[in-house]
């Protein structure tokens, strides 16, 4: 029988992980301490066992590192949303940049160059987020997830989340508390655009008449989208009159574009750095007017109309179909349908190997990487450029090395902070034919 860990622990922390956690041993046993540094001795409250790991809290720090940094945020270290805020910006952003680079050197891919990390806001820049909801001791509680726990945080306000959302999260638990079934309300995601944002109301119960009532004056005072979700997303539905016009907006005057999604479509959570990024793949490629770029999940055309306004002749494919008919929608809104054409395909299907000739690809792929027919798009494709953004290190760099095995080099590569104060990493790799 396995024996509880102790509540109270006192460690001396040995390094840092990639995800921001300190790293300490005790009897030849890992502990991973939240809000700890390389050389810090801490007391540690410890909140679960994983894998015979302890995972745990540093309590108190009695011999503080140089690169521990106030956080700006006092929910901070109990709060989930965020792993890094206790450490100097110019150090998380060296730490995201050395996994990077790491992953990169242990399947043997060598960039050419590495650019300076791109930069954004720090503070106020995130425009999505799923938050839970719980009732405890008769008050609900609507928040991140505490570290290492399933509880909910305790938070009145979220110092990453864009303003006009995250001064929504106290009046939302008020009127949760409200409604006839706050226990049945397991979580509420969120999305903001430019100038409107939107609640997804996750519920195990229907909501009764005086529930709609609420919810619609709720929506109503604080200018918000009310949609209710009963299962999967398909049964996403309008709990209030300004969501039966359901669309969010962003705009790119980088380019002169204009897009709506649905609050359940995929968007770069920081509308800043996704100009920044937009800018970067597209001045990546060195394809003269007219030629065909295939943008592969391509969501709601971020890429696709970019690419289309500079000039260049755009196939975006994509595996959901809610996406490809917003990147129709929104081509057509721009008057970049003449440039665009979208399709529905399953990019992972063996079937989809063949893609036809495409000199020029970009790719923005989910975190389990481009999957197993990147070797064939680019044989089959004849292609000579690949620009590639991706959301995970371990994947972008599996999939660098498929296409050096088949006669590319990684030109340059570089970090962009979509997730300032947490572990996340996005990349942009561009890659070039060398025979």
């Amino acid at each position: 029988m396995r024996s509880k860990p102790p509540k109270l622990i006192d460690v001396s922390i040995e390094s840092i992980g990639s995800d921001g956690i300190g790293v300490a041993k005790v009897e030849n046993r890992t502990v991973r301490v939240k809000n700890a540094l390389p050389g810090e001795s801490v007391s540690a409250r410890v909140l679960r066992s994983r894998k015979g790991e302890w995972l745990s809290e540093a309590l108190e720090v009695s011999r503080p590192a140089r690169l521990r940094v106030d956080p700006p945020c006092s929910y901070y270290p109990r709060c989930g949303g965020c792993a890094m805020q206790h450490l100097a910006y110019d150090s998380q952003i060296e730490l995201k940049q050395q996994r990077l680079l790491d992953e990169l050197s242990a399947v043997g891919v060598q960039p050419l160059v590495v650019d300076p990390a791109t930069l954004g806001p720090r503070l106020n820049y995130r425009t999505k987020a799923r938050f839970g909801v719980r009732l405890v001791d008769g008050q609900v509680l609507v928040g991140f997830r505490e570290s290492f726990s399933s509880r909910v945080s305790r938070m009145d306000g979220c110092l990453t989340l864009v303003a006009p959302v995250a001064r929504l999260l106290a009046p939302l638990q008020r009127l949760i508390a409200a409604l006839s079934c706050p226990d049945r309300i397991p979580q509420v995601e969120v999305a903001a655009g430019d100038g409107s944002s939107a609640l997804i109301f996750r519920h195990l119960e229907a909501f009764t008449e005086p529930d709609q009532q609420l919810i619609e004056e709720f929506a109503h005072t604080h200018q918000v989208k009310c949609f209710g979700q009963s299962g999967s997303v398909a049964t996403v539905r309008p709990l209030s009159a300004s969501a039966r016009m359901p669309y969010l907006g962003y705009g790119n005057p980088d380019y002169g574009l204009h897009f709506q999604f649905f609050p359940t479509d995929f968007t770069q959570v920081n509308l800043a750095m996704n100009r920044m990024l937009v800018n970067a793949a597209v001045n990546a490629f060195k394809a003269g007017p007219g030629e065909r770029v295939l943008d592969l999940f391509c969501g709601i055309g971020n890429f696709s109309l970019a690419l289309a306004a500079s000039g260049l002749q755009v196939e975006g494919l994509e595996s959901v179909a809610s996406a490809i008919d917003r990147a129709r929608e929104n081509a057509l809104r721009n008057r970049l349908d003449g440039w665009c054409e979208f399709a529905v395909r399953d990019l992972y299907d063996p079937a989809c190997q063949d893609l036809g000739r495409a000199p020029y690809i970009l790719m923005d792929p989910p975190r389990s990487g481009a999957g197993p027919n990147l070797q064939r798009w680019v044989q089959l494709g004849a292609t000579e450029r690949v620009v590639y953004v991706s959301c995970s290190p371990t994947s972008f760099a599996a999939d660098a090395s498929v296409l050096v095995r088949e006669g590319f080099e990684l030109e340059r590569v570089g970090l962009f902070d979509m997730f300032p104060h947490t572990a996340h990493v996005e990349t942009l790799g561009v890659f070039a034919r060398r025979w």
